[in-house]
């Protein structure tokens, strides 16, 4: 009972030294509860059973990467713990003095961290059960569904999982702190704080030229992951990174032997103020702390890129989901064929229409209207120019123009024309691939067909959706006149459809008559694995990109998240610790006659340059990292940079501001404390 007596006061009395511990659980907890909380959010809201299978899916998949961020936050809590094991050694020592043996001491620590522990997950709980609300309307959002009327959603299983997991944690620790103090001897523990880290900077000479061959590092590594152009391979993504990786490094390593040299030849703003004091302050923590810099660095590249790619994405796919599903439906035919001179092995197409009215299937019992279209094969390859001088060979088929202009008055769009000697091209992708299309059309300006040589330009490119379909498997489509593509055998055949009315009924009735029909009577020839169909809803395609988006986007929420609490946090102990370890520096600035606005201005500034170096560098690798992400998600959307990074800002602003502001009174407490001490 004395020791949890003696806990609580110690508690109430210092709990500004557990500012950056209650910070990273409370965190963490909230995180974790609100991307686990998924499946519940779903009793306020009207789901088919597709997007109900969606997010079931989705919670399974949040449940695995849950595991490893658990992981994360368990090492945090733990990195978080040492410090205050570290802050207070010398006041074990001094309990131990006064005859308070090391079980008590261990004691009196399991009930603080117990007791900040169980106030750091209530508040964790009661802010993401909260915030898990206003994410049901978010996650109702990307998938498309309704909400029936709002209503209180509470997740067991998240507030249970989340207790467990840092349940467990907390036994780690508690066996953490009970074997560092059996371990210590008084001496140590009373001395404590007089103990800090020796590090010999390389000479200048030296530092420069690492520091040279730092930025030749970093600029080959943007050079190297920019040149490839739209899709950089494995292997150059591979070599990129370890370039970025030691380039960071040794930028870090080699600012501790010149950083201090070079801001001492300008003495206006070395000599001003306590500046003099900062920067030595922050030089010596260079020298020592370069290492988990460059770590922090890199995790913030992460945080940022995930962050702003995986949103931008999910934007970029959801503004142009619309243009993959122009028509309520697709059915597609297509046999293969193996090259043989057998007539039996050639395609030459299916009236599919006609075929469900001989099968006895009433078309127009769900179709409103409905319209066939046929595609030819081709050996021929679109010469696609990714990047200055790297084309790559892009699949084409053929359609007559006749076909070419009824699906575009079925969509409402008006037909085009074409000389007898011309060719157009259509790319019905999404995103930035009818771009690279229309800028490739001079490699690809003429074209042999059935003897007759044809020609095209960029008035005759389109960018015209075709077909229902979630990828756009048949993105570059070259239409021409009917007349030529006599003799040239057939690729696939697509039926499309628009329902009567967009109601479920219709769906059903047109999918479950489709598949009645019986194929192999109408291609003579062909066993069942020799031709393939398949129908493609407008509902199907939707929610299929719903679920897609949904992924992403919660992934890269939840990730970036983890990963910038894990740099904060960081930074925040390393820095609360050389203020731990210099307080007697502060209190000799008093003694100097420096007065609190000038040492708070001075610590400010000192955890300030500390916090922005290596976001400043992580910022810059995110630029280049978020730039290729952007053509590498180009063929699926036009991804927004600004909107993504407005956000991205936001969600930096909060996390990484508020432990930079708990650092600075954490800092600041430290050294108030001490000077209290003193004076006492």
């Amino acid at each position: 009972m004395m020791s949890l007596n003696i806990a609580l006061q110690n508690v109430k009395k210092s709990f500004k030294d557990y500012t950056i511990y209650f910070l990273t659980l409370t965190f963490g907890v909230c995180i974790f509860y609100i991307f686990n909380s998924i499946e519940s959010q779903q009793a306020i809201m009207e789901l088919t059973s597709s997007q109900s299978l969606a997010l079931s899916t989705l919670s399974r998949m949040m449940d695995v990467v849950s595991a490893f961020i658990s992981c994360i936050l368990a090492f945090l809590i733990i990195y978080a713990n040492g410090f205050l094991i570290k802050r207070r050694k010398k006041e074990f020592g001094i309990y131990m003095t006064l005859g308070m043996g090391k079980g008590r001491i261990s004691r009196i620590l399991i009930c603080e961290t117990v007791l900040v522990g169980i106030l750091s997950l209530v508040t964790g709980l009661v802010l993401g059960i909260f915030l898990s609300q206003g994410m049901a309307i978010v996650t109702a959002g990307l998938i498309g569904a309704n909400i029936k009327g709002f209503s209180f959603v509470f997740s067991p299983s998240a507030a249970n999982d989340a207790i467990a997991y840092f349940g467990l944690t907390f036994i780690i620790v508690l066996a953490f702190n009970v074997i560092t103090i059996r371990r210590q001897r008084l001496i140590n523990l009373i001395y404590a704080d007089r103990k800090n880290e020796h590090f010999k900077p390389p000479r200048l000479k030296l530092s420069i030229c690492v520091f040279i061959a730092a930025l030749i590092l970093i600029i080959s590594a943007y050079r190297t992951i920019t040149r490839p152009g739209l899709f950089p391979t494995g292997p150059v993504i591979s070599i990129a990174a370890c370039l970025g990786v030691v380039g960071t490094f040794l930028f870090f390593f080699s600012l501790s032997g010149f950083f201090l040299k070079l801001l001492q030849q300008s003495k206006n703003v070395y000599l001003t103020r306590l500046n003099m004091f900062v920067l030595r302050q922050l030089n010596s923590k260079i020298n020592t702390a370069y290492v988990s810099i460059t770590f922090v660095c890199l995790m913030l590249f992460v945080a940022i890129c995930t962050l702003s790619s995986g949103i931008g994405l999910t934007s970029a796919i959801k503004a142009d989901m619309g243009k993959s599903a122009p028509y309520s439906a697709t059915f597609t035919v297509a046999a293969q064929t193996d090259g043989a001179d057998d007539s039996a092995q050639r395609y030459d197409g299916l009236d599919i229409a006609a075929a469900l009215a001989a099968d006895g299937i009433d078309i127009n019992s769900f179709a409103r209207e409905y319209l066939e279209a046929r595609y030819y094969a081709s050996d021929a390859k679109f010469m696609l120019n990714l990047h200055a001088g790297m084309p790559a060979d892009m699949p084409i088929e053929y359609i007559k123009l006749s076909d070419y202009n009824r699906l575009l008055e079925m969509q409402g769009l008006p037909p085009i024309t074409l000389e007898a000697e011309e060719f157009a091209v259509n790319c019905g992708m999404t995103g930035n691939l009818p771009r690279l299309v229309k800028e490739s059309i001079g490699l690809n300006s003429a074209l042999t067909l059935n003897g007759a040589a044809l020609r095209t330009g960029p008035d005759l490119f389109m960018d015209n959706a075709l077909e229902t379909s979630p990828n756009g498997v048949y993105a570059i489509i070259f239409v021409v006149n009917d007349a030529l593509l006599e003799g040239i055998p057939a690729a696939r055949d697509t039926l499309h459809i628009n329902y009567i009315a967009d109601s479920g009924e219709y769906e059903r009735l047109c999918v479950s008559s489709l598949k009645k029909l019986d194929l192999a009577a109408y291609l003579p020839g062909y066993s069942s694995a020799r031709f393939s169909s398949g129908t493609e809803t407008r509902t199907d395609v939707l929610e299929k990109t719903s679920e897609a988006t949904t992924a992403i986007a919660y992934l890269a929420v939840y990730l970036g998240m983890i990963f910038l609490i894990a740099s904060a946090t960081v930074l925040a102990i390393t820095q609360l610790s050389e203020t731990s370890d210099n307080v007697r520096r502060y209190g000799l600035l008093r003694k100097l006659g420096a007065d609190d606005r000038m040492i708070g201005g001075a610590l400010f500034s000192q955890i300030l340059i500390y916090f922005g170096a290596p976001l400043a560098l992580a910022l810059v690798h995110s630029a280049v990292g978020i730039g290729v992400a952007a053509r590498l998600a180009g063929t699926l959307g036009e991804m927004s940079i600004i909107g993504s990074s407005v956000f991205t800002a936001g969600v930096i602003v909060l996390i990484y501001g508020g432990y930079f502001l708990s650092t600075y009174w954490g800092s600041k407490n430290i050294i108030n404390k001490e000077y209290i001490q003193q004076r006492g």
